[in-house]
């Protein structure tokens, strides 16, 4: 199938709300979590992140194949998604009387990576990798690790991290092929995750 890659920032408001309802569909995070809204936000505040590696495939009808983001300063880049300050409260509010599991696990999760250690300078973090539902299988998945791992390099970064869900045995198999190594497993909310690295030569 005949594709374009595109940087996150090149994506107009309609490919911004295909690409959060992707992720929102496929991938199993906090973030997702959330809810919808939550998700559109965090890739509208990273489309204006000069910190962020984001990268779309779409195929030549302009389908959404799947998508790569890290950034150096993930923390940063989520302590972004409180403003507007009304906004974020709403969201909360109706955490608290839709889906008050997810927001102690928000809470949880804000208090433990306050006591995680920072990104080491040179590092960059793959945030978020997937392809769509009926596009899997088809080599997507390596083919926008191995554009992402491209672009760090070539932006001047030595490092990739990425946490990943243990019990998703496919994609740490694609990360372990790649190169990264699992240097610690963690908690995250309900999650439990490895954290792998790669060194870019």
């Amino acid at each position: 199938m005949e594709y374009e890659l595109f940087r996150l920032s090149q994506l107009d408001d309609d490919g911004m709300r295909r690409l959060a309802a992707l992720h929102h569909s496929v991938m199993r995070t906090l973030l997702s979590d959330l809810g919808l809204p939550m998700v559109l936000r965090y890739y509208q505040v990273a489309r204006n992140d000069p910190l962020v590696i984001g990268l779309c495939a779409l195929s030549s009808s302009g389908e959404m194949l799947g998508w790569a983001l890290g950034s150096s300063h993930p923390d940063k880049l989520n302590s972004r998604l409180r403003t507007p300050f009304a906004w974020f409260l709403f969201q909360l509010l109706r955490l608290a009387f839709t889906r008050p599991l997810v927001l102690r696990q928000l809470i949880s999760s804000v208090l433990r990576s306050s006591t995680h250690q920072d990104m080491e300078p040179g590092a960059i973090e793959l945030t978020y990798i997937g392809v769509a539902s009926d596009q899997r299988g088809k080599g997507w998945g390596k083919e926008l690790l191995n554009a992402f791992i491209e672009a760090s390099r070539f932006d001047g970064y030595r490092l990739v991290i990425i946490s990943v869900e243990m019990e998703n045995t496919s994609a740490v198999a694609l990360y372990e092929k790649a190169g990264f190594k699992i240097i610690e497993t963690f908690w995250e909310g309900r999650y439990q995750r490895h954290r792998m690295e790669l060194v870019l030569a």
